[in-house]
């Protein structure tokens, strides 16, 4: 294991050092705020973290070295501070973090504003989602507004929620929402995921403006999470992963 005990706290991340050797068995390990318990499978590494009744969600990370970089694995639900993650290692050895988080990521939030449209137009198409952001970040600032476009017949709904758990307020106009198409439902990788994407292929790591939508435009074969960064737009496919700047 190696010299850095785990913590689980609001502010901290769980530390484990990673060896992908067939027998080993690990945990439970803990800290004073909380535990971690890591059971090898035959391809995969099933992990649990116990964080806390504060704890909302979870993001797994894994990196080579300790100081990094870290990469964005996954964002899973806490049930009373407790979540889960089936890991599929890809190396030997390396580190894996959990961080915790007390609120509810960009597409929990979308899926609890899509509901609210479903309730009212059964036959809404969610079309794009935007995060409003009002200066430059790095991170998903889970405090700001959310904003989603749905297509209803031959008009359209705007639903906004300005934080997490506000009421959401819903708009219509009587004509369509043009250039973007209906986007597949579930999304496959949430918002912190694509940054970590991004930061990878060298965008980054600031962006301004954030956008789920897929154009209609040749080649756009999925939702994407179109970041606005200093070098301009960068497209992060929701489910191929794929980086890729604006032509």
């Amino acid at each position: 294991m190696g010299n850095h005990p785990p913590t689980c706290g609001r502010r901290t991340a769980f530390l484990i050092l990673m060896g992908w050797l067939a027998g080993w068995v690990f945990g439970p390990l803990r800290a004073s705020e909380g535990r971690i318990n890591l059971l090898p499978g035959t391809d995969t590494l099933l992990a649990s973290a116990a964080c806390g009744d504060g704890t909302h969600r979870v993001l797994w990370q894994t990196a080579d070295r300790l100081e990094g970089p870290w990469r964005v694995l996954e964002s899973t639900p806490a049930t009373n501070g407790l979540a889960t993650y089936a890991w599929k290692a890809t190396g030997t050895n390396g580190f894996l973090r959990v961080q915790p988080k007390p609120t509810p990521g960009f597409l929990e939030r979308l899926t609890r504003i899509r509901a609210q449209v479903l309730e009212s137009w059964a036959e809404a198409g969610l079309l794009e989602a935007h995060l409003l952001v009002s200066d430059w970040t790095k991170t998903y600032p889970d405090s700001v507004g959310v904003r989603a476009v749905f297509t209803i017949g031959n008009g359209t709904v705007t639903a906004v929620e300005n934080a997490p758990g506000e009421d959401v307020s819903l708009s219509i106009a009587d004509r369509p929402w043009m250039g973007s198409q209906v986007l597949a439902w579930p999304i496959a990788m949430d918002l912190e995921v694509a940054e970590s994407r991004l930061r990878e292929r060298g965008f980054g790591p600031s962006y301004r403006t954030l956008t789920l939508r897929q154009p209609v435009y040749p080649g756009m074969v999925e939702p994407y999470w179109i970041f606005g960064t200093e070098a301009g737009f960068v497209f992060v496919g929701s489910r191929t992963g794929s980086v890729k700047p604006a032509e």
